[in-house]
């Protein structure tokens, strides 16, 4: 074994990695994470966004509470006057501090989106939804989750649409 081998082995025993914020998610009663069908899952403390939510790529200094996760930038020396650090993959500066994000698909590109009426209702930024088979898809909720996923459902962003009634919604083209 070269040196370079033992070397690379070593170090990579001992390092250390930063904890993706966006990896606290939501956990069913039994303690698994809430998984749609292609594997995505629901982040505690990243704001659900579309598919065009910035990119930080960066580490953030965080307090976590019940409210959520309070992020700044760490100090011009990299390091946390308050809270601890974590990475944030996506994320913008927003007053004083940072929010990261979790990016999911846009509904319109994943195909579950309509045409919008010729007299559309006032469209509304609803934000993320969860899709089940055959197209049924409702704003998402810890309510409503297990339901969605059971019919093979689908996490997916809607920027423009509407929320009916009954809990369902549509997502205009």
């Amino acid at each position: 074994m070269s040196l370079s081998i033992i070397l690379t082995t070593i170090l990579s025993n001992f390092a250390t990695t930063t904890p993706n914020l966006c990896d606290d998610v939501y956990l069913d009663a039994a303690g698994s994470p809430y998984m749609d069908s292609i594997g995505q899952m629901l982040s505690i403390y990243c704001v659900w966004a579309g598919p065009d939510a910035p990119v930080w790529d960066a580490d953030v200094c965080c307090t976590i509470d019940d409210d959520g996760a309070a992020c700044v930038v760490p100090d011009s020396n990299g390091r946390c006057a308050v809270g601890d650090r974590t990475y944030c993959e996506y994320g913008a500066k927003v007053g004083g501090g940072v929010v990261c994000y979790q990016p999911f698909p846009s509904m319109c590109d994943e195909g579950f989106c309509i045409e919008a009426p010729d007299v559309p209702p006032v469209a509304q930024a609803l934000g993320t939804a969860c899709c089940g088979a055959g197209g049924a898809c409702q704003p998402v909720t810890l309510e409503t989750l297990k339901a969605c996923l059971e019919n093979g459902g689908k996490f997916v962003s809607c920027s423009d649409g509407v929320e009916y009634e009954d809990g369902t919604m549509d997502c205009w083209d």
